[in-house]
């Protein structure tokens, strides 16, 4: 009597889903880099506030509005860009989301001293969204789980190769002790 052989677990899905988690995995890593990064610009920011170094911009009259729903809440951005010059150095080009509408084709513009070609419309709350967005974790512990949950999963994968081997090998080494006996005299 032969023994059965268990499926085979040699498919691709189980390796495309892992490729998939560690993708997903790589791009939450990455946002949350991102965030991180964005601490760095918190002094230049704080810094144009204080100095109150303004420019005049000037606003493409051409804009795209941009409607997302947040938990449910409408909430529309207005994306512009604009061109302006800060001592005497220049011009600066730039693209920005507003929270509301450019109000005329000339704004007033926000730019650091150190770095003129750093700027910002509303200093404020790019000052408060980054702190938000830094201080928020999760995009890492995203991050995290998929790594978990793609490891799982490779783990599941190997432990089901394994055995499907194992039990290869035993079919095959009785088939080979079956043959031996039944050719030796």
């Amino acid at each position: 009597m032969t023994q059965q052989l268990p499926e085979n677990p040699f498919k691709l899905a189980p390796l495309i889903s892992v490729i998939v988690m560690l993708f997903f995995a790589n791009g939450c890593y990455s946002s949350y880099k991102e965030r991180r990064d964005e601490l760095k610009r918190l002094p230049l920011l704080e810094a144009m506030m204080k100095d109150n170094t303004v420019a005049v911009a000037k606003v493409n009259p051409t804009y795209k509005e941009v409607s997302m729903k947040i938990m449910g809440v409408p909430m529309k951005f207005y994306e512009v860009t604009y061109s302006y010059e800060a001592n005497g150095g220049g011009p600066y080009n730039g693209e920005r989301s507003l929270s509301y509408p450019p109000i005329s084709a000339e704004m007033p513009l926000y730019y650091a001293k150190s770095d003129p070609s750093y700027s910002s419309f509303e200093p404020e709350l790019d000052i408060k969204r980054i702190k938000e967005a830094a201080s928020s974790k999760s995009k890492l512990y995203w991050c995290i789980g998929w790594v978990v949950l793609s490891l799982l999963v490779a783990g599941h994968f190997i432990v089901e190769a394994k055995a499907y081997l194992k039990v290869r090998k035993a079919k095959k080494d009785a088939e080979e002790a079956a043959y031996n006996r039944a050719t030796t005299y």
